[in-house]
């Protein structure tokens, strides 16, 4: 029954880097490629539910790998997978999805050296640096 938890807090943390890198994108896209439920209220409920699944699956892990007998490997194994793996594993599915597709931006991201290929790759989408920060 504790290894059944351990694998449930397991996937609440791989939601939960699914759920953030889901909210990253829409926090720094430009508004024309933003999805449009970042316009609602429903964008801070998903901001903090990305934490909260988080948090869950991690104390899930941690907890239950501890009454197990494994101790606090699963655990770290959970955090450091959702800081340092799935971030790598789940961003450019996430871009290659969520980005129109090559014939809207084409005229856009030729001059700008972008091909079919890897156009999903670069921070074209992404608001100007003069955008970002507020002038003082």
């Amino acid at each position: 029954m504790d290894l059944l938890i351990i694998v449930l807090g397991g996937l609440l943390v791989i939601l939960a880097s699914v759920l953030q890198a889901y909210c990253e994108f829409g926090r720094q896209s430009r508004p024309e490629f933003r999805p449009r439920i970042f316009s609602t209220f429903f964008r801070y409920i998903m901001e903090a539910g990305w934490i909260v699944l988080m948090l869950g699956g991690c104390v899930m892990v941690f907890f239950f790998g501890w009454l197990s007998g494994l101790g606090w490997i699963p655990g770290v194994i959970a955090v450091v997978g959702f800081w340092l793996v799935l971030p790598f594993l789940i961003t450019p599915i996430m871009r290659h999805r969520i980005l129109p597709p090559w014939d809207e931006v084409k005229a856009e991201l030729e001059p700008k050296g972008y091909n079919e290929r890897d156009y999903w790759r670069g921070d074209w989408w992404m608001k100007d640096v003069k955008t970002r920060r507020r002038k003082r």
